[in-house]
């Protein structure tokens, strides 16, 4: 019976073939050795991985002991020792989340390198009922509350190489009972037993409790599980259709999507959406609260002044215009490549061989140009954005650059003296609103000279009469 089920799970919900080999994540308990057997009995290509976490004395015979259960059954065997105390002191985790990081780790460089279909573990319906609770005693939600699925991809480990769970509709006792009919000796974690750890806690203190008031606990949760994980089957789909409607831009440091389209899902799916956003740059972010994206959506709702906010795991969450964007602290905004101020007070001057710096690599250069080519104006014609030539003898030497002023107007080349706001410049010029107040002039006493890579001013053009000229070039650090 028990065969059969194993069986169908494998076939249908982890969708297991025969023809390519599974990695067995294997510690020498009784669950491990029980999928191991199980799997080899329905005729799987295995390959037996362990990691020995270096906790307990005896783990180093436990290693020992399922490396000889593989050999006597003809199986390959992966091992690794890895000492999880120093893994978790290094990386600040809990002890139990050092060792699970370490183990996944392991499993999944070990199918790698085997050109394995699947990641194979033993979580049977025990841990689930385990897992749905310390979920709900943590605040998850829907996803959370739906369990362990049988069968996922996971980014954090590998983009294509799932993990699979034949045992998950298998209870511990009849696990226990298989493996001592079919004369399997498991060892034994004495560490188990310790509810110092979370998990035991549950598994030793609060389940037996809930039990006195149903002796049926553990299977009416695992049936209210295989709802709620049908519902997040439907849900997921329609999260995926609005995230294809509400994604403008995705690279590895930053999500943006459209506001309007986002504002007019139901809140549980913005909150799916949110949640999603920051998994495809937190991939390895396993706790994400409730507080975190209901924060995340009253920001969305009504931003105020505020351009953005630092919304978790150093990712911030901003709104410019009719985009929703979500970054790394490492990604500039939206145009922040750009040739950029610090910020709106920054000013400083510009003289010959004096430069000056801006954001993201670039660097405003000025050159005195003493002898002027006969055919100058064809010269400047030529020259792109990124370069302009004034007439030096009109300038108020040194240059200053500084960001606009309110309501202050200047001269565009090509409208014949015209003046014009440099706000409507910029909306013209469709620069975005939150780049305006950092985009640098390079002015000549109050006079603008130039609106950096975009346009010098009709007063300090070169003319035939022209005598010297200064050059200004914008440069980038490769």
């Amino acid at each position: 019976m028990l065969l059969d089920v194993i069986a169908d799970v494998a076939r249908t919900k982890c969708e297991l073939s025969t023809d390519r080999p599974i990695v067995v994540g294997v510690s020498g308990g009784a669950d491990s050795l029980a999928l191991m057997h199980v799997l080899f009995a329905l005729g799987y290509q295995l390959v037996i991985a362990h990691l020995d976490h270096a906790l307990r004395s005896e783990s180093n015979q436990e290693a020992d002991y399922v490396q000889s259960l593989a050999k006597s059954n003809g199986l390959p065997f992966m091992g690794a020792r890895v000492d999880v105390k120093e893994a978790a002191a290094i990386s600040g985790e809990s002890l139990e989340e050092a060792a699970r990081n370490v183990r996944y780790r392991f499993l999944f460089d070990c199918a790698r390198q085997v050109g394995a279909q699947s990641v194979a573990v033993a979580h049977h319906a025990d841990d689930q009922i385990e897992t749905i609770l310390m979920h709900f005693l943590r605040g998850a939600a829907l996803s959370g509350l739906a369990g362990m699925p049988y069968r996922r991809i996971i980014p954090l480990w590998d983009q294509e190489i799932p993990v699979v769970r034949p045992l998950l509709d298998i209870w511990r006792e009849e696990i226990e009972a298989y493996i001592d009919k079919v004369g399997i000796k498991p060892c034994i974690d004495v560490s188990n037993q310790d509810t110092t750890y979370f998990r035991n806690q549950l598994r030793h203190e609060l389940i037996p409790e809930l039990e006195t008031y149903n002796p049926q606990f553990r299977k009416v949760l695992l049936r209210t599980v295989d709802v709620l994980r049908e519902e997040k089957v439907l849900l997921d789909q329609l999260a995926r259709e609005a995230w294809e409607k509400c994604l403008h831009a995705q690279t590895e440091e930053r999500v943006i999507l459209r506001v309007d389209p986002f504002g007019q899902l139901h809140k549980s799916l913005q909150r799916r959406l949110l949640r999603l956003a920051i998994a495809q740059l937190r991939p390895d972010l396993r706790d994400v609260g409730f507080e975190v994206v209901e924060r995340g959506l009253a920001y969305i709702h009504q931003p105020g002044e505020v351009q953005e906010i630092d919304l978790i795991a150093r990712l911030y969450l901003g709104i410019i215009k009719d985009r929703l964007i979500l970054r790394t602290w490492a990604a500039e905004l939206p145009g922040f490549e750009k040739p950029l101020l610090g910020s709106k007070n920054d000013t400083g001057v510009l003289g010959t061989g004096q430069g000056y710096n801006l954001r993201s690599g670039w660097r405003i250069e000025a050159e005195l140009l003493t002898e002027i080519p006969d055919d100058v104006m064809a010269i400047i014609k030529e020259k792109g954005p990124h370069e302009t030539w004034l007439d030096f003898d009109r300038l108020e030497m040194p240059l200053i650059v500084r960001s606009r002023k309110e309501g202050e107007r200047w001269q565009p080349l090509g409208m014949g003296g015209r003046s014009q706001k440099v706000s409507d410049f910029f909306i013209n010029e469709k620069v975005l609103e939150h780049m305006r107040d950092l985009w640098p002039l390079v002015c000549s006493g109050t006079q603008i000279g130039w609106i950096v890579g975009m346009r010098p001013s009709e007063h300090f053009k070169v003319t035939h009469t022209t005598k010297r000229i200064l050059i200004l070039r914008l440069k980038r650090d490769k």
